[in-house]
């Protein structure tokens, strides 16, 4: 029996299976080798009919070599070696159970407590199997050669996702070379701070090479470089690419998607075992993030999922036998990686059913990329105050406290969704923020130097983090069908969500992070803004009423002007009446306690005179301007009157009260289901 206790120990042991096999195999037929697909060796077989074509199989079978015992030397000149950390014997291998106090539990409760596996590497490459009887057929793929396989031939379920036919040479949509260095150059400033997924130093070197001669680059280096052209074009303003390229925005963009799912296309990505088209895709995915819906992303990521499983990211490195470098940057691959998939999840309204942080993989080490070189044998010492991995480890503290806390209770809410549960008081759930918030007092903003954009980013993330934890403990939903919510938890709701409103308006307007806004642009807190309009229609008090308007103004107007460009959907037309409502309720609710009127905000004006003339297309005719006392100016109240309120479409086609959370929530998924991007399957030419 396995002991309980022991929930990784296993040993994997040479079966006879793999020695010997009791009967000949027929060969692959000619098609489904060249394909390098799985034949049923039937004649004619399934392959071969499905695609049409004739099937034909080798008139003998190439005699099979005569296996023989090979020293670990061999295999590694061979270029494939299995690679387990401790050997038992010649014919075992251990991989054992880390218990370091974040990584105790696993994610699935009902999974099986031991698991078989080895990892075989070379030349790049890295194949996990939890079973050797298919080990023959992994081998096989990981020794193709290339020769064998046309540039021009496209398996169908790669064309299924990326698209069609692949170009011999993908050259002509690669930038000049002066470009692809400032592009790189924009990514090392705007992006690797904020991932860390590449060792910078080294691709750099690659990438200089690579840019030398474009001709000879490998297919799996080339989807990397057309990842990072994306992923840095994503994180510039649409000016600064215009007058730096000499081309707009969009139609770079365009081409560098083009180029990066062609380059994948040649590499195999379904099929591949290459750590290095893992991370082009990975920053291919948050490429996308911000001009795709989430369950798009969500869907993608299964196959990112797939790729690190098979490649044994999910497992960690120093347990395997790898080098201190690649360890380490598996580590910070395998978390990028579960951080996506967890939080695109999440926007598509469901759980990630895999885990955020296998118990096996350790957190990233806090080391700058100049203390870690592919060739050191021995660890860096870890640093105990700020490096560059600052906002990194912080996603990563925050990604182990829920994994922590999802289980409170007895119960397996998946992520946040404890904060949500009445299996656990207000005050558990408020103990359970205050220790996150300790945590991050303690290993992080005591060291921030906030004049360091970095820095100032992570502690705005930390912050913000925390608010958001707070109103989903809190959140008005909870209280639907129940006693009146006292006004003391109404004040701190209230105030928690103005909290976030300023840290999402800080991150979008503070020039001193303005290289990171790609990270948080088009993340509108829709719950946090949604409460706080609601909330406006009755509150009077000067300075916290006035500076929600504000928040307000500058939020939506800014939205409202990013969206010009798209069909008014149902949330916008609800988002709408929410605020020309709430406008009109506070107005009057300050005639009512005999008190002043507030300078309209420049959003009302907007809307009321968009709404009166019919007018649906998305423009505000200029930025609010701000005086000195930081109120908008705009229109006064008197030119947006209750009565002509009242009759502007579609406000009352929309009831908006009492507060229905299930009806917002609807509105806003259909909007993420609206805003997909057309050309995330498409690979037509420019």
């Amino acid at each position: 029996m396995t002991d309980p206790n022991d929930r990784l120990a296993v040993v994997v042991q040479q079966s006879p299976m793999t020695a010997e096999y009791q009967t000949p195999k027929n060969p692959s037929c000619v098609v489904c080798a060249r394909r390098k697909v799985r034949c049923d060796r039937n004649d004619p077989c399934s392959a071969c009919i499905k695609r049409g074509i004739e099937c034909v199989f080798p008139t003998h079978i190439p005699p099979r070599r005569r296996k023989r015992r090979r020293s670990e030397e061999d295999r590694r000149h061979s270029g494939f070696y299995q690679s387990p950390i401790r050997q038992d014997n010649a014919a075992s291998a251990r991989i054992r159970n880390i218990d370091h106090p974040a990584t105790t539990h696993n994610a699935f409760p009902n999974a099986p407590r031991a698991e078989q596996g080895m990892l075989l590497t070379g030349d790049g490459k890295s194949v996990y199997l939890d079973s050797l009887p298919r080990a023959e057929d992994v081998l096989r793929d990981m020794s193709d050669n290339d020769s064998n396989h046309s540039v021009q031939e496209v398996d169908e379920e790669t064309s299924l996702i990326l698209g069609g036919a692949v170009k011999k040479s993908l050259s002509e949509l690669h930038p000049s070379p002066l470009h692809i260095f400032k592009l790189w150059q924009t990514f090392l400033e705007n992006v690797n701070p904020l991932i860390k997924i590449l060792h910078g130093p080294t691709v750099q070197q690659q990438l200089l090479e690579a840019t030398g001669s474009l001709g000879t680059v490998s297919k799996e280096f080339e989807a990397l470089m057309f990842s990072i052209y994306c992923i840095a074009l994503v994180s510039l303003k649409a000016d600064d690419v215009q007058n730096t390229y000499g081309e707009s925005k969009a139609v770079l963009l365009s081409r560098s998607r083009r180029g990066a799912r062609l380059a994948f296309t040649k590499a195999g990505i379904l099929r591949t075992s290459k750590t290095v088209v893992l991370q082009a895709y990975v920053l291919y995915l948050l490429s996308l993030r911000a001009s795709s819906d989430p369950q798009s992303i969500w869907s993608l990521c299964g196959v990112a999922m797939r790729m690190a499983q098979r490649i044994g990211l999910h497992r960690d490195g120093s347990e395997l036998g790898l080098s201190i470098f690649e360890t380490e940057m598996r580590r910070r691959l395998w978390r990028q990686l579960s951080i996506l998939d967890v939080t695109t999840a999440q926007s598509s309204g469901v759980t990630s059913q895999f885990p955020y942080f296998s118990v096996d993989v350790l957190p990233p080490s806090n080391i700058n990329d100049s203390e870690l070189d592919p060739r050191m044998t021995d660890p860096p010492r870890e640093h105990h105050g700020a490096t560059e991995m600052m906002f990194v480890l912080a996603r990563n503290e925050f990604g182990e406290w829920m994994r922590r806390w999802s289980k409170a209770g007895g119960d397996s809410h998946g992520g946040r969704g404890f904060l949500a549960s009445s299996s656990l008081s207000y005050e558990a759930k408020d103990e359970a923020i205050n220790e996150l918030n300790r945590a991050f007092e303690t290993k992080f903003l005591q060291y921030c130097d906030k004049s360091i954009p970095l820095h100032y980013m992570s502690a705005r993330l930390m912050q913000t983090v925390v608010c958001q934890m707070r109103f989903s403990a809190h959140h008005p939903r909870q209280y639907v069908e129940k006693d009146p919510v006292s006004l003391a938890e109404r004040d701190f709701v209230f105030s928690t969500c103005v909290q976030i409103l300023e840290g999402f308006e800080d991150c979008q307007s503070n020039e001193i992070i303005e290289r990171y806004l790609w990270h948080v642009d088009n993340h509108i807190p829709w719950d946090a803004l949604i409460y706080t309009l609601y909330e406006l229609r009755t509150r009077i008090d000067e300075e916290e009423t006035k500076r929600s308007w504000v928040l307000i103004d500058r939020i939506y107007s800014r939205h409202y002007d990013q969206m010009r460009n798209r069909p008014k959907t149902a949330l916008h037309i609800a988002m709408q009446g929410l605020i020309l409502k709430a406008w009109k309720s506070h107005s009057e609710e300050r005639t009512r306690r005999n008190r002043s009127l507030l300078p309209c905000p420049h959003i009302v004006s907007v809307l009321a005179e968009r709404s009166e003339r019919g007018i649906s297309s998305h423009q505000p005719r200029s930025e609010p301007s701000v005086s000195g006392s930081g109120t908008p100016q705009g229109r006064t109240t008197q030119d947006i009157t209750p009565g002509n309120v009242g009759t502007l479409d579609p406000l009352n086609n929309f009831d908006l009260s009492p507060l229905d959370w299930s009806q917002w929530d609807d509105l806003l998924e259909n909007f993420q289901l609206e805003f997909t991007n057309s050309e995330l399957f498409s690979t037509d030419a420019l």
